[in-house]
C-alpha cells in the first residue's frame, strides 16, 4: 500500500471512468483511490500493491494519453502513507497532525488525501503535499 499511481485521466473530455475501466480489464486491485480535480485538469490517484504495479503501469502504458507517475511513500518526500484506526480523531491524531508538523518545516502543503480500505494492520491513509 506504499505506492501511488497518479495520472490525469485526460482523453477527450477527460474520463474518470475510462480511467478506471482500463485498470479493471488489466485486473489491477485498487487498494484505495482519490485526487483532486480530476476531470479538471487535476490528478487522479490509486493505491496500489507491489504486485499490481506492473499491471497498472502496462494498461496505462498501451493508452499513450495517460501520462502517470510512481510515487513511493518513504522515497517520495510528497507522499506520506499513514494507518489510521476506525475511531474518532484518528485521522487527525494519526496521520494528518504528523503531516501538517512535517509540511511546516519543508514548505509543504496538502494537494489531497487518499483513504484506502481496511486491512488488519488499520486503513491506509495516503497524503501528498506539494
Amino acid at each position: 500500500m506504499h505506492l501511488q499511481v497518479r495520472c490525469n485521466p485526460k482523453l477527450s473530455p477527460p474520463d474518470v471512468e475510462k480511467f478506471l475501466d482500463r485498470l479493471a480489464k488489466a485486473k489491477v486491485n485498487l487498494g484505495g483511490a482519490g485526487g483532486s480535480n480530476a476531470e479538471f485538469g487535476g490528478e487522479f490517484a490509486v493505491a496500489l500493491e507491489d504486485n499490481d504495479l506492473k499491471k497498472a503501469t502496462d494498461a496505462l502504458d498501451q493508452h499513450p494519453k495517460y501520462e502517470y507517475r510512481v510515487l513511493e511513500a518513504g522515497v517520495d518526500p510528497g507522499l506520506t502513507l499513514c494507518w489510521v484506526k476506525n475511531q474518532s480523531g484518528s485521522l487527525l491524531r494519526d496521520c494528518i497532525a504528523g503531516v501538517a508538523e512535517k509540511n511546516r518545516k519543508s514548505g509543504r502543503k496538502i494537494r489531497d488525501i487518499l483513504i484506502g480500505v481496511e486491512h488488519p494492520e488499520g486503513i491506509p491513509v495516503q497524503v501528498y503535499s506539494e
